[in-house]
Formats: C-alpha cells, structure tokens, sequence
C-alpha cells in the first residue's frame, strides 16, 4: 500500500511539474540503463528514481539485464543502441570498455554518461572525454570508503580478515582495496583470504567455511561489494552461528538486506554505502538535460555523491525507511528545482555539483520527513 501512495504521488507531481513547464516543448525520449540480471530491494529502488528522473521530463526508461562484466557492458548497451534509446548512463565493469561505449554512442550520436565509476587510466580518459557525446561521471570516494571501514576492523582488534570483491580490473573494486590496504599496513591486519565476483551466496558460504577450517585465527570479514552476491550477508551470518563464530566481525559496502540482523547479532561493524540508490539519478540528470537540449556543462564533469557510514540499527532503520520505502531520493517537485535546466533555467553546474556532495541521511530526513511514513 505505502509504495501504491508513493507512486499516486509520484504521478500527480510528474503532472504538476508538466503543466508547469507547459510552455517548453519537451522532447520525448528514451534513455537506456543496465540493470543487473539480479534484483534486490535496493536495485528496485535504485531503477524506480532513474525512471522518475525519466517520466518526469516527459520520457521513459529502458532496462537491458546483463552481468557486470566487459561481455555483459558491450551486450547490454549495444542492445539499447540498437533499440533506439536516445541516452545512455553506464556503469562500466572496466575502463578498458568505454572507449568502444564511446564510439558506440558517438555512432548513435546520442549523450551518455558514467555512474558509480570514475576512469581512472589517464589514456582512456582523455580519449573519452575528447568525445562531444560524453557528459561526465558521477562517482563515490571509494578509497575513503574501504579504509573508514577497514579501520573499524582494526579498531575493534580485527587481525586476519578475508575479502569479497569485484572481478580484477574493476575500478571501483581497485579503489575500495587500496583504502583497504592502507588501514591493513596502519593496523597490522593481514588478508588472508580473497574471493573475486562470487555471484552466488552459497558459494560465498562455502568459501568462508573452507577458510575458517585451514585458518581458525581469521576474525574479521570485509565484503567491498555487498550488492555483488545476492544474499551474501544472511549467507554468512547463518554460517558465522552454525560454528559458533561470533568473534568474527563483518564490514560492508553497500547495503543490502539482511543488515539489522546482522547488527543485531554483533556480527556487523559497519557499512558504507547509500550512494546506490542516488547515484544514478544524477547521471541520468545530465544526459537528460543534454537530450532536451538544456546540458549543464560544455565539457566533462565529474561529480562526487556522498556515502553514508551506518554502525548500528536504528541508523539502518532509518535508512531504509527514508531511502527505499517505495519514495524517491529526490521527488519530482525537487528535480524541478535541483536537478532540469529546462525547468529552472537560473540552475547552474556548480549548483548541480553541490546538491550531490551536500547529499547525507540526515538532509534526506530533514527534506522528506512530511512525506515518509
């Protein structure tokens, strides 16, 4: 029922924001997004506000199902292509795939751009942003992120800890690792096992019970990719109590289900995350703009979100009832304001940058505490 008034509502601001913009002419447009093969409650969050960012600006969303691997990008995006959409956000699983993403939109001669990533080889960099297409990237400081967790492990006396992280080669998964790395050399952890693009739960269980059978001394577990295995925090909870293990204590980027009773349960430290569901609206906010003939910027930009850290239950509660209860992170009404050139011609880049760095729990709160339940 609550998501049903969510989206009553979400429906009568799409009609209020269009009468009110009446007289600009509005292209209709389609603008194509990948979506894993697998959804959770926060992805559907996460697809539900980039199609509110596309309805409201009189367009629609297009979802083509893929892994996020090299094979899965090109597929996904060449099938959107092909399928006539007019922008793209994409979220690339390495750098090495965005120049033929590049020259796959500068073909179609549509807008794009990267969300959850930053490019960080300086070759394709350039070549990417040379292109008149490619509007910029929205992205998370995901050194900062492994590292404020990381600490918490070695704060809380976490000494031998195992890895769950993306495919090697991805950059995000790079990055999260390096600010791993650094908080492991300023408190003596040492990483004793690492599993890469685990896809299935069970087998992350698995993995952990072959580990703590050889390596008895591990007490700690950091998961870069929560998102990444569906399923994998209940998955290794459940396990964690089957053999008793309560010493052994979990950190977490993202944040899927399963995180109250893992805080509950002593087993959860922290998580970092919140991005997920916000991100990607503000990529799509670009292209958007861009196809409606209203860019925000004549060249690149690259556009910093804010992560949240939640450490314990009631921070998790709240969470999930401000960010994906059915309402979206920014309601039409807002994107009017914050978000559309072609609605509030005075907005500015600088103005666009600064709504997604001032982006917290508690701001969304203050924003939406009238129209949350």
């Amino acid at each position: 029922m609550k998501k049903m008034i969510a989206l009553i509502l979400a429906l009568v601001l799409c009609s209020t924001m269009v009468a009110a913009v009446a007289e600009t002419e509005l292209k209709s447009f389609t603008l194509g997004m990948r979506m894993p093969t697998t959804i959770d409650q926060m992805q559907g969050q996460t697809q539900d506000n980039v199609t509110l960012v596309a309805t409201t600006a009189n367009g629609d969303l297009m979802v083509e199902n893929a892994s996020l691997t090299p094979e899965g990008n090109i597929e996904a995006y060449d099938k959107l292509i092909a399928a006539g959409v007019d922008g793209l956000i994409v979220i690339p699983a390495a750098d090495t795939v965005l120049p033929r993403i590049s020259q796959m939109c500068e073909e179609a001669e549509i807008p794009w751009a990267i969300y959850f990533r930053s490019i960080l080889n300086e070759d394709i960099k350039a070549e990417v942003e040379a292109s008149p297409y490619y509007l910029g990237n929205t992205y998370e400081d995901e050194t900062l992120a492994g590292y404020t967790l990381v600490s918490k492990m070695g704060e809380a006396g976490c000494k031998n800890i195992i890895l769950f992280s993306t495919a090697l080669g991805d950059t995000t998964g790079e990055q999260r690792e390096a600010g791993m790395n650094k908080a492991c050399e300023e408190y003596g952890i040492t990483v004793v096992s690492e599993f890469r693009a685990v896809s299935q739960a069970s087998d992350a269980a698995q993995a952990v019970e072959s580990v703590l059978t050889t390596h008895p001394e591990v007490d700690g577990i950091f998961i870069s990719a929560g998102t990444l295995t569906y399923g994998i925090l209940p998955a290794l909870t459940s396990l964690l109590d089957q053999y008793g293990r309560d010493d052994v204590k979990i950190t977490m980027i993202d944040f899927p289900e399963g995180m109250e009773e893992a805080f509950e349960s002593g087993y959860m430290l922290a998580a970092c995350g919140g991005h997920n569901v916000t991100d990607p609206m503000f990529a799509a906010a670009l292209v958007v703009n861009a196809i409606q003939g209203t860019p925000l910027s004549d060249s690149p930009v690259s556009i910093r979100i804010n992560q949240m850290v939640l450490e314990n239950v009631e921070d998790v509660q709240n969470y999930f009832k401000y960010c994906e209860s059915g309402v979206a992170t920014y309601t039409s009404e807002e994107m009017q304001e914050l978000f559309f050139k072609f609605v509030n011609p005075d907005l500015t880049i600088d103005q666009f940058i600064e709504t997604a760095g001032s982006y917290t729990l508690d701001s969304l709160i203050e924003r939406h505490k009238d129209i949350v339940e």
